[in-house]
């Protein structure tokens, strides 16, 4: 089961909070952006706005090659420019109170942390974009950066357990902990066959079918797509109705702007699943678990004996919590 699943199954324990939740940063407001003719699963939409200052000329600010994240940057706007800091007293304050058993308050304090460290833009301008619009494959991947810029020099280390499995002889196995660098991180490789459907105009999957005669696209959930779709599953529980297992499963994928889905949009959309041709909700099912399936947290490293590529999950293997992430571990006396 996937993260995202879980969030899904437990979102009866999410309160939206709508002013709070939803709007957005002060500092931050929409991009304007340019639409095509609709399709049954909305409207895929030509790349947003240029403009004219880099991100990485302001203080504290550093900048994230596109191509290093899970995404590789395929599903941004052309010339987007993602940032990042260290994380605040502040902020670690705020971390401080997550509760590492329950997936619901780890979900937000993850969000947290990309919220307050992490800008978004159009390069080089006044076109700035939220936090809610990056992918969702690139979150983990970007509070791990945080966590090292945060943390220099080896203030608050993470190990994982390593055992070379493949080229080591059985009685002389290598084994240890090795401190993990974000560079080391996989969490994703895209199989061919949906990349095959990915649209460089649109950043996102084009799906031409002469057999139903219809283009429809799919989307690279965002942050602020999950997060508006456990709101929309928390308000439909508290009504009592029961939940479309099979949309919900493909949902993610359905929604273009997260902004626009509200509990109107939610409906709407999950009205116009059940017109789908049988083909057409068949190929999303199996094209949203093949991207489901190809997602893993696992940390890379080379073998010291001989020398072959040596793979751990990232957390079942490891000596640290998720909320070890920004807290330092240690004796006291190791703090002062």
């Amino acid at each position: 089961m996937t993260e995202k699943d879980n969030l899904l199954d437990e979102a009866s324990a999410f309160l939206e909070k709508q002013d709070q939740t939803y709007g957005l940063n002060s500092d931050v407001k929409q991009p304007t952006k340019t639409e095509v003719s609709p399709t049954s699963l909305g409207q895929a939409k030509t790349p947003m706005l240029e403009s004219t200052i880099g991100g990485p000329n302001d203080l504290f600010w550093k900048n994230v090659p596109l191509e290093n994240l899970p995404s590789q940057g395929l599903f941004y706007p052309e010339n987007s420019e993602l940032t990042i800091k260290a994380a605040t007293v502040s902020e670690i304050r705020q971390w401080s109170t997550i509760d590492d058993s329950d997936m619901l308050d780890v979900d937000d304090k993850l969000n947290y942390i990309i919220e307050k460290c992490c800008r978004f833009k159009i390069k080089g301008g006044q076109t700035w974009l939220s936090w809610r619009d990056i992918s969702e494959l690139d979150r983990l991947a970007l509070i791990f950066m945080i966590q090292e810029l945060t943390f220099p020099a080896d203030q608050n280390s993470l190990y994982v357990k390593f055992e070379c499995t493949t080229g080591c002889e059985d009685e002389a196995k290598w084994s240890g902990d090795v401190k993990i660098k974000s560079p080391m991180l996989n969490f994703i490789e895209l199989p061919a066959e949906v990349m095959k459907y990915y649209s460089p105009q649109y950043k996102c999957f084009e799906v031409n079918s002469e057999k139903l005669k219809e283009t429809f696209y799919l989307y690279m959930p965002t942050i602020g797509a999950v997060e508006r779709l456990r709101a929309r599953i928390s308000e439909i529980k508290k009504t009592g109705k029961a939940i479309d297992k099979a949309f919900i499963g493909v949902a993610p994928y359905l929604i273009q702007d997260w902004s626009t889905l509200n509990a109107q949009e939610y409906a709407n959309l999950s009205k116009q699943s059940f017109g789908w041709h049988i083909n057409k909700f068949t190929f999303i099912k199996k094209f949203t678990e093949m991207i489901e399936d190809a997602r893993s947290s696992m940390v890379n490293t080379q073998c010291p004996k001989c020398g072959n590529k040596v793979s751990s999950p990232l957390f079942s293997q490891s000596g640290f919590t998720v909320k070890d992430l920004f807290l330092i571990s240690g004796g006291l006396d190791e703090l002062i």
